[in-house]
């Protein structure tokens, strides 16, 4: 009995002495891993005060409308900017708040530039409302205002629209700008060049009118890329001599023509 007591002994005392060791060796290991990180706080804290990442460079790609001067601008940095506290959120907001800007994407290229990718909106057609004019992109977004039309534009003039008062940065949620924006959609450019003018006062009676003053009933737009391909041919094979073409119910009937030489 009492040789089994001592080793019982013997065992609970190297089991109590392997617990020692354990501790030990994790407060060892804890008092390291802290030692570590706040030597790691304190070399970003001293990183951050030290200027060493500081931004020195704006980089601004993808833009054409809007200049790079105010882009950076709305930005708001400066060379006591660190590259890494700077907000990229708060600057995406601030760049998106120009009606140009759809998209902006901010990076951090280190060790001092501060990269700004963006995608600008892109003008389709000019909306004329109450003597001004409104540059407005395929999403119905309004870009811009101008007093005067411009009469180089390449792209068509959208008027009489059944729509209020319009804002520049809001969208315009109006089917008849939806039907006549879905026709320019679908259009071969070199077809949309040829349009000066759109009239959509109902998705309904929309009608083009080409810079050689052919008029074209042209209607919904659910059937645009057959119309258009049926308009391209028609106007390319008869010219100039075509005045009026009716395509409102094509593809279901044909093109209804009226032809110079026809006209009385």
């Amino acid at each position: 009995m009492s040789e089994g007591k001592e080793i019982a002994k013997s065992k609970a005392q190297e089991r109590q002495q392997k617990l020692i060791r354990i501790r030990r060796r994790r407060r060892t290991q804890l008092l390291v891993i802290v030692t570590v990180l706040l030597a790691l706080i304190l070399g970003i804290f001293q990183l951050f005060r030290s200027g060493l990442i500081n931004i020195k460079k704006v980089e601004v790609v993808g833009n054409k409308s809007v200049s790079t001067a105010k882009i950076i601008e709305a930005c708001r940095v400066d060379k006591h900017t660190n590259l890494l506290s700077v907000s990229t959120s708060d600057i995406s907001s601030r760049i998106l708040k120009n009606p140009w800007i759809k998209n902006v994407t901010i990076k951090r290229i280190f060790p001092h530039t501060l990269k700004v990718e963006v995608q600008e909106r892109v003008p389709v057609a000019i909306v004329s409302q109450d003597e001004k004019f409104y540059l407005v992109d395929d999403d119905l977004f309004v870009i811009s205002k101008h007093q005067y039309a411009n009469n180089n534009s390449s792209i068509p003039t959208i008027t009489d629209l059944p729509i209020g008062k319009i804002w520049v940065g809001e969208q315009l949620m109006n089917d008849s700008l939806k039907n006549a924006i879905k026709c320019i959609k679908s259009m071969d450019p070199a077809f949309k060049k040829t349009i000066s003018l759109i009239s959509a006062p109902s998705p309904d009676k929309l009608s083009l009118y080409t810079k050689d003053n052919v008029e074209i009933l042209y209607g919904e737009a659910k059937q645009a890329d057959d119309k258009n391909k049926v308009l391209q041919t028609i106007l390319k094979e008869q010219g100039k001599q075509v005045i009026f073409i009716d395509v409102r119910s094509y593809p279901h009937s044909d093109p209804v023509l009226r032809r110079m030489d026809s006209v009385p």
